[in-house]
């Protein structure tokens, strides 16, 4: 650490006063388990989110405000996907079960009508949160959506959830958006959505040299956009103090000099140190911490206006408590403990990449 801040990188701070406020508002929130689009043998399975809507209202009751999860207009779809993508995903379920992408990515007959219904999730409780009936929201959906392409479903995607809310976010009077993701894996499909467009700020965290393959330091947006895209690429076993340290020394000031009118959260549980897919090394309390920082940054800069929406996260008692942290901020409450422990393996040292990145960025 005393390396790290000799060279210019902030040590993680404590939340700030603001992100203890208990909001005046419910936190929006739905689940969408779409259990009949399912592969029993798959990481990306129904189990993933069993039990969650009991177990939040157990721990927040009226502190959430339930919302529905109709499936998605095809206009707000059609926003981000071209008809030909819908096309194709009709045709494949029409032929499922199928394998669609080499991730593997898979369909069963009824998994576009999930997909539409995980998007529709999404931007009700997008809506919830912007005509005032809660300060923010989080969608626990699936299938998830970073991965997917305008054109292309991949990596357990279909539909992409996010940059379909990004677009109904914009319509609905939120022009600059910013989006953070917390996933392990980078999210590729969201990044090919936006990285022209300057009116959206995309920052990714992921574990470097896994899937997808992209999300390299030097990939920061296209012509006009560019400086709008900014990916951290970390080494294994990263841990809880680097995510300190970016939120310290990437998320507030790119916020700052950004000023985003809403702030969107793909939220991805698989950086835990049970995933079975990656090896990032959180722990429950550093997601809780993270989403604090996330807080803060809605509440300073956009009004509270944040909304999260689950990713990945493939073991279902992190994805619970994940989901649980997180929402504990939006809350102001204080996750008592830790019931999943600590990474059981010491951190990497990732301050050559974030001095990279600030040097890259201007930060």
């Amino acid at each position: 650490m005393e390396d790290s801040l000799s060279q210019g990188i902030p040590s993680p701070s404590r939340p700030l006063t603001e992100s203890a406020i208990t909001p005046d508002r419910p936190i929006a929130f739905t689940v969408v388990p779409s259990p009949t689009h399912h592969d029993p043998t798959h990481p990306e399975h129904p189990r993933r989110v069993h039990g969650l809507a009991e177990a939040a209202a157990e721990a927040f009751g009226d502190s959430l405000l339930s919302v529905p999860a109709p499936a998605a207009d095809e206009d707000d779809v059609l926003a981000v996907h071209p008809p030909s993508h819908l096309d194709f995903l009709r045709r494949a379920c029409a032929q499922a079960p199928a394998i669609i992408d080499y991730a593997p990515t898979y369909v069963s007959p009824d998994s576009f009508d999930c997909a539409l219904r995980a998007a529709g999730g999404t931007l009700e409780v997008l809506r919830a949160v912007l005509d005032g009936r809660a300060e923010s929201g989080f969608a626990a959906v699936r299938p998830p959506g970073h991965h997917a392409t305008p054109g292309q479903a991949m990596g357990f995607c279909l539909l992409n959830n996010m940059a379909i809310a990004v677009r109904a976010a914009q319509r609905l009077g939120c022009p600059k958006v910013m989006i953070v993701d917390f996933d392990v894996h980078h999210g590729n499909g969201t990044q090919e959505t936006f990285e022209a467009d300057p009116s959206v700020l995309y920052v990714s965290t992921h574990q470097q040299g896994i899937y997808p393959g992209t999300g390299r330091l030097e990939e920061r947006g296209v012509g006009a956009a560019q400086g709008f895209n900014v990916n951290l690429p970390l080494p294994a076993n990263a841990g809880d103090e680097a995510f300190g340290q970016i939120a310290a020394a990437f998320l507030h000031p790119l916020a700052l000099r950004f000023a985003p009118d809403m702030l969107l959260v793909s939220a991805g549980y698989d950086a835990h140190w049970r995933d079975p897919l990656a090896n990032l090394q959180l722990t429950t309390t550093g997601f809780h911490r993270l989403s604090q920082s996330l807080v803060e940054i809605a509440r300073r800069h956009c009004g509270g206006r944040a909304l999260f929406v689950l990713e990945g996260g493939y073991d279902p008692a992190v994805v619970r408590e994940g989901v649980l942290a997180s929402i504990a901020s939006m809350t102001g409450q204080a996750v008592p403990y830790d019931r999943l422990g600590p990474a059981p393996v010491p951190p990497a040292d990732v301050a050559h990449v974030l001095r990279a990145a600030q040097v890259l960025h201007g930060l």
